[in-house]
């Protein structure tokens, strides 16, 4: 129960990570793509405002929905797996959301994220929850302000 709980955990940080790097950025930077809200206005707004955007997108809403149905078929197999997964999707909704709200907050308590948007490389430190991907694939580049 503890290892599959702990599996899922490590997944959904692989599965943020791989979203928001290929998905989120490298499409989201072709303008005729889906998903260039994310770079397009997303991004630009937090760097326009310090880090401010207090809008939650539609978009992110269907995404994470859509990722937690893709992942169900998990519960047959691995249950707990799929209780952290669905967790770590609820956090990341919760986190992302209240970052962009009170920047503060997310200066002090998900400073990789704050990293992301408002250090010089945007393109690094991909994940929003806990930076574990990031360290995994040696992402995580920390600033200093």
């Amino acid at each position: 129960m503890i290892i599959q709980f702990l599996l899922g955990l490590v997944l959904a940080s692989i599965i943020e990570w791989t979203v928001h790097k290929h998905i989120l950025h490298e499409l989201g930077k072709k303008k005729v793509s889906i998903f260039s809200f994310h770079w397009g206005l997303h991004h630009v707004q937090a760097r326009k405002n310090n880090f401010y955007d207090p809008k939650i997108s539609g978009r992110e809403v269907i995404g994470v929905l859509s990722l937690c149905l893709l992942a169900l078929p998990i519960i047959y197999i691995l249950p707990f797996t799929y209780y952290a997964l669905l967790l770590h999707s609820m956090l990341y909704f919760v986190v992302h959301n209240l970052s962009h709200k009170y920047p503060n907050f997310a200066k002090r308590f998900v400073p990789w994220h704050y990293d992301h948007h408002m250090g010089k490389n945007q393109n690094t430190n991909w994940c929003v929850v806990h930076p574990l991907a990031d360290y995994i694939f040696k992402t995580r580049s920390k600033n200093e302000y």
